[in-house]
């Protein structure tokens, strides 16, 4: 070179140089090391992602899940697709499980306590140290140890009931708050037989529901949805009636034909007058002259004038509910949900089974055999005595799993009081809740996805869960072009390299069922050679699958070769044939109800479990709380939900502060006004109230089980959840219930939502037309696309509402959490929010790509169309108004980016950031895009996010972000991209294979977990 500097010197003076000004521009970033691997890990291929089949355990529905493996960290979960209970799907909170893992809140170490204080100890001691405890228990007499667990019904259940029986122990309780005591009653009285049996939606061609909230959360909300959408959705022309009877207008009443506002705890009395109906007009089959009278004995306790007036059901709407079940066969009555668990619920249980039985339904679509290990769960009366046990200083040495009984239970029951009479209490819950908080010693278990394990939600099906990322022998992924994991890949303790120590250490324990081999061998004596004999639980889960093996599966197939399939496919599952079961002798008619705890004056208090937070076991993930509630569209809350009339009696507006009375205990919430509520009740969701837990749970909302009575129910042994009348009272303050929802009314001269009659489009579909307007004339000329376009369809009338999709999206996207922003809590005020991110969404900067919109329409008349005989009411920001003569009607709308053909977002970037791809996608070029939000203002369907701030996951949080996807930066535009990472792999796989794409084989994230399979892509 010139100027005497040679090339080597050049070189050097451009280093520096380049060197000073990344260290100028790197001011204020964090900096990474990235280590090669010097000896890559044997089947591991960067960027390729493995897939396991493991079970979800976010509730007991138990359903089979597919998780995305990348580099030894799980990204994204997906139902799956062979498993028999949800066929693919997954909902908004089996979505979010993948937190749990991931919770910067999670207790990564055993820790012990000090007085007020928790100190860190080394696994081998904690593990000596409850040896120590549970001998001394142990020699001082039989049933000083009690274990509670939630419902476990696999190989880990038997263990655990195994090792108490060792020890000496008492039996284990497993509980479950919404175990549906009532109907395991009330089918033990009708048939003699102590189960939940199986409800099949599908086969049916009317379907009547007397308060079961089977879209949300009762038994097995994603199953019954899928069955749900086979039984209604068009089919040869016409398709399944729904008809929904319940005091609140749920998400459940949104998606029948027909809703029916009755009074609070009326729905058995609806049943009895519907079989009286049936049997007088001798609408059913015909039956046995024995079974026939002992019904119809059971049928004249009640008149159908009396039931009308007590219900506010006319009679000739019960005669139109009876005749549309007789006319429909076979239909199927469900009922029982925890809004009916009150007083007189097995009665109410019993009536449901005498119309199923009326109708012909039983061993068709309500069948005995398949039935749901939900009825093994222990009764709510068995946890009571435990409890009462307790208090009375019997028990020595108490464990915990997967239960918090301190936020499940009402307060009145005192669990929390007895709990600290205990003198060892142990828990095994990898989170600080409630009633871990007040443990001595936490050995925190692995998460679902990081064990060995298995699961039986119902007879016939065993679900195989195997470790997603772990150090554990004989991984075997999903799918069969999937490669294996080897032992270098750990739990998240070995990612510590990738997350700062001080922020989060690294999870360092045991998996539950390894603690008690471990222990059961140190206690027993023998225990080596006989029930403790395993060496891992891993190992007493393959044993107990030989077993299982040859029972389900006899023959010359060799074990190994039914482990591989169960590994891969998630279990094993077999045809159970429905049993024949025969009316009880002795029926009797109902007794009379018990009349509600509370002033006469009082509000009947309906506690409505959470489709997004269930019991509570879900509250501190932070995808949930932005996730809006399908009705009231609320996030980062839960409300008292008022009637109109009765809120205009009180002077109470939507977001007013109020306090709530029972005769056990008081909570204050933000009031939401509801058109369709029946004015003598009042409606709280569950699952919050957390004072522990995590940042996400803690300090949000109110508990309402604080209002309920501790007795259990006599007939069942069940909590009694519909038992109070509450008062209600304005405290003079207010606060805004956030929610991303503008507008919400249909103007139909907009044309937001456009309807037609079933036999109108059933008509246009057999003629191959399309309804008016489908297709309005365009100034622009077609595009021409090479080789073709990608495009989406929903079906509105199967969409539910669910928010699965939601989640989903946010899952797969890296959509960042508005709570996670670098901006300081607004100034307090009487507007003062609990959360950032609550302020942030309430200020209408909401970040998911995808929504869910609720939309009221009063443009129709009740029922028109095969639609809702009833429907929901005011927006949160609406103050409470008169009822009207015809309430309007909830619909559902997916919302997201349309790629439009000629999209008006594209000219008007004057960065060309928004352009169209010659696959008929409307991309976003991120590193381009200079946020004018141009774009966001000419989009009429208003679905571009802009993006204000840097969003800091915190650790390990980071580690879930799905590596295929950018993490966006503040100050650019995003949206809905189609999930084109999916499209590239689908297509590079396609090429692989030397051919094109093959339509419908790539899902997007939306489409692959919606329940009803209301979104189609390709």
């Amino acid at each position: 070179m010139s100027d005497g500097i040679d090339r080597r010197g050049f070189f050097r003076l451009v280093g520096v140089s380049s060197a000073a000004a990344a260290a100028a521009a790197g001011c204020g970033k964090t900096t990474e090391a990235i280590l090669p691997y010097v000896i890559p890990p044997d089947n591991l291929i960067p960027g390729v992602a493995t897939w396991f089949a493991t079970v979800c355990r976010e509730c007991p529905a138990g359903c089979g899940v597919l998780a995305k493996n990348r580099e030894g960290r799980v990204v994204k979960l997906e139902g799956n697709p062979d498993h028999p209970v949800n066929h693919g799907a997954l909902c908004a909170r089996g979505q979010a499980s993948l937190l749990g893992t991931y919770d910067p809140d999670r207790i990564a170490r055993p820790q012990a306590r000090e007085g007020n204080a928790w100190k860190v100890v080394p696994a081998a001691d904690a593990e000596k140290l409850l040896v120590e405890k549970l001998a001394a228990a142990r020699s001082a007499g039989a049933g000083r140890i009690a274990m509670i667990t939630q419902l476990e019904t696999g190989s880990l259940g038997r263990l655990m009931d195994d090792w108490l029986k060792a020890l000496g122990a008492r039996p284990r309780v497993a509980h479950e708050p919404f175990a549906s005591e009532a109907l395991r009653a009330a089918n033990r009285a009708t048939f003699g037989v102590d189960a939940l049996p199986y409800h099949a939606f599908e086969d049916a061609r009317a379907v009547l529901s007397l308060g079961a909230d089977y879209l949300e959360t009762w038994i097995s909300p994603v199953g019954y949805a899928g069955a749900f959408h086979r039984m209604h959705g068009l089919r040869d022309g016409g398709s399944g009636t729904v008809i929904h009877v319940e005091p609140r207008y749920s998400m459940t009443a949104a998606n029948a034909d027909e809703w029916v506002a009755n009074a609070p705890g009326t729905e058995g009395l609806v049943a009895l007058a519907l079989l009286r109906i049936v049997l007088e007009e001798r609408l059913a089959p015909s039956l046995p002259a024995k079974e026939a009278e002992a019904l119809a004995a059971v049928a004249r306790a009640v008149a159908l004038e009396a039931v009308a007036r007590q219900s506010g059901i006319p009679p000739a709407r019960l005669t139109h509910i009876a005749e549309t079940l007789a006319r429909s066969a076979p239909s199927l009555v469900v009922g029982g949900g925890i809004a009916v668990t009150g007083p007189g619920a097995v009665d109410t249980a019993v009536a449901i089974n005498l119309l199923n039985y009326a109708l012909g339904n039983v061993g068709k679509t309500l069948r005995f055999g398949p039935n749901s290990t939900l009825g093994q769960a222990s009764r709510y009366a068995d946890l009571m005595a435990l409890t009462q046990a307790m208090a009375n200083g019997e028990i020595a040495v108490l464990l915990v799993k997967d239960a918090n009984p301190v936020f499940t239970l009402p307060t009145k029951a005192g669990f929390a009081d007895a709990l600290a009479k205990v003198p060892f209490v142990v828990s095994l819950s990898s989170h600080l809740d409630e009633t871990t908080a007040r443990a001595h010693l936490v050995l925190p278990d692995l998460t679902p996805l990081e064990s060995w394990g298995d699961y039986s939600p119902r007879e016939g099906v065993w679900g195989l869960m195997q470790p997603a990322m772990g150090v554990v022998p004989e991984v075997r992924p999903a799918r069969e072009d999937a490669l294996d994991l080897v032992a270098a890949l750990a739990p998240v303790r070995t990612l510590v390299g990738r997350v700062p120590q001080e922020k989060f250490p690294g999870v360092q324990t045991k998996a539950a069922g390894d603690l008690l081999l471990d222990t059961g061998r140190a206690l027993v004596p023998g225990g080596e050679k006989g029930l403790f004999r395993a060496k891992t639980f891993a190992d007493y889960l393959r044993e107990a699958w030989q077993a299982l093996a040859k029972r389900i599966a006899p023959g010359t197939t060799p074990f190994e070769t039914v482990w591989e399939d169960a590994l891969r496919r998630g279990g094993l599952w077999t045809e159970v044939p429905p049993a024949r079961v025969q009316l009880s002798a002795g029926l009797r008619p109902p007794g009379a109800a018990a009349a509600l705890e509370g002033p006469a004056e009082g509000l009947a208090l309906l506690v409505v479990p959470s489709s997004r937070y269930y019991d509570g076991r879900s509250a501190n993930k932070v995808w949930l709380h932005e996730a809006p509630d399908p009705i009231t569209q609320a996030v980062y809350d839960n409300w008292i939900e008022i009637a109109a009339e009765t809120a205009n009696r009180l002077g109470i507006r939507a977001g007013d502060i109020v306090r709530v009375r029972s005769p056990h205990g008081q909570i204050e919430l933000p009031a939401y006004v509801s058109e369709t509520l029946h004015p003598g009740a009042v409606a709280v969701p569950t699952g919050l109230g957390h004072t522990e837990y995590g940042r996400f749970a803690r300090a949000v909302g109110a508990n309402p089980l604080v209002l309920l009575p501790a007795e259990a129910d006599a007939a069942s042994g069940g909590p009694r959840w519909l038992a109070v009348r509450v008062a209600l009272e304005r405290t003079g303050t207010a606060v805004r219930l956030a929610t991303p929802a503008g507008v919400t009314e249909v103007d139909h001269q907009r044309e937001i939502i456009e309807t037609v009659r079933l036999a109108e489009a059933a008509a246009l579909a057999k003629d191959g037309k399309a309804p008016p307007h489908a297709n309005l004339p365009s100034m622009y000329p077609d595009l021409k696309y090479p080789e073709h376009r990608w495009g989406m369809t929903v079906d509105l009338d199967s969409c539910i509402g669910c928010q699965a999709c939601v989640v989903a999206c946010q899952a797969e996207n890296n959509v960042p959490v508005a709570g996670f922003a670098d901006v300081p809590m607004p100034p307090a005020g009487p507007n003062r929010v609990a959360a950032v991110g609550k302020w942030q969404v309430g200020y209408g900067r909401s970040l998911h790509w995808l929504r869910v919109e609720r939309w009221w329409d009063r443009g129709h008349p009740a029922g028109a169309g095969g639609g809702h005989a009833g429907a929901p009411g005011a927006g949160l920001a609406h103050a409470a108004e008169a009822r009207p003569a015809a309430p309007p009607r909830a619909r559902f709308m997916p919302m997201l980016c349309q790629h439009c053909e000629v999209a008006p977002c594209e000219p008007v970037c004057p960065v060309f950031a928004a352009y169209h791809t010659p696959e008929g996608l409307n991309a976003q070029v991120y590193n381009r895009c200079v946020g004018t939000r141009y774009c966001g203002n000419n989009c009429p369907y208003m679905v571009r996010r802009f993006n204000w701030y840097r969003y800091d996951w915190p650790a390990p949080m980071t580690l879930q972000l799905n590596p295929d996807v950018a993490v966006r930066d503040r100050g650019v535009m995003e949206k809905c991209t189609m999930c084109i990472q999916r499209i590239i792999a689908g297509k590079d796989q396609a090429k692989d294979q030397g051919r094109r794409p093959r339509d419908g084989e790539i899902l997007t994230a939306c489409q692959q977990t919606c329940p009803t399979r209301a979104i189609t892509f390709g």
